[in-house]
């Protein structure tokens, strides 16, 4: 079968104008409708988000099924990231990535989350695997070993995020020994979204899949365009 997956960061509603409406995120989503979709810096019923849940908006305006995951408290609320599906979500467990030693931190840090799901697809099972990483190479090492802790005995799976390193980091090689990346070459440039010049958003699979296309839709509805891929699932 067919599917058309997406990953898309989206700064919490805010365009790259500056303008803050849920509204500009949806808007590219809905030109693409991906059947899966990994949402980054998702706000759940902040002041910002006026007490909405962002992830549950989109969702509803595009009818599907949501789950999301609190990374920090945020603005009398919380922040994280989400899943949206066209498919059942049986079942979604959240992770947090281990924190890092305050005397490695490099700059900005936050706490960071993964969130696994199981959906239903035609009377099939695949798991979904979101995440977010964080800025620096201390955090990232530690998420990427998380990500292949949680995605350890799990295949078909897919893991799709926002991973703050681009293609050819040393920081991603443990990840390339166990999945597949659907755009190796790193030709899909994400960020940032009106003169991209890097990727840094991702879409790995493990399992039957064969990528017939990947691109990154442009629009300046975030400061990172989103990464979609269409998929064959034997």
């Amino acid at each position: 079968m067919q599917l058309k997956v997406m990953t898309y960061n989206i700064q919490s509603g805010r365009n790259l104008a500056g303008d803050r409406s849920i509204e500009h995120a949806l808007r590219t989503i809905r030109a693409e409708m991906p059947d899966i979709l990994t949402l980054n810096e998702v706000q759940h019923r902040t002041a910002l988000s006026e007490g909405r849940c962002q992830a549950a908006g989109i969702a509803a305006a595009l009818g599907y099924g949501h789950r999301f995951a609190r990374a920090i408290d945020f603005m009398d609320g919380e922040y994280g990231i989400a899943l949206l599906s066209r498919f059942p979500i049986l079942s979604a467990e959240i992770f947090p990535v281990p924190e890092l030693d305050p005397a490695l931190r490099d700059g900005w840090y936050e706490p960071r989350v993964h969130l696994r799901c199981a959906l239903e697809i035609e009377g099939r099972a695949l798991t979904v695997l979101s995440t977010h990483y964080g800025l620096s190479d201390g955090e990232i090492c530690l998420a990427v070993s998380e990500s292949c802790r949680l995605s350890a005995g799990q295949e078909p799976l897919l893991l799709m995020g926002d991973l703050n390193a681009v293609p050819d980091s040393p920081l991603l090689a443990p990840l390339r020994e166990q999945f597949a990346d659907t755009d190796p070459a790193g030709a899909s440039l994400t960020y940032p979204s009106d003169r991209p010049a890097q990727k840094i958003d991702y879409i790995f699979t493990r399992g039957n899949f064969t990528v017939q296309k990947v691109w990154a839709p442009a629009s300046t509805d975030s400061d990172h365009r989103p990464l979609c891929a269409a998929l064959d699932w034997e």
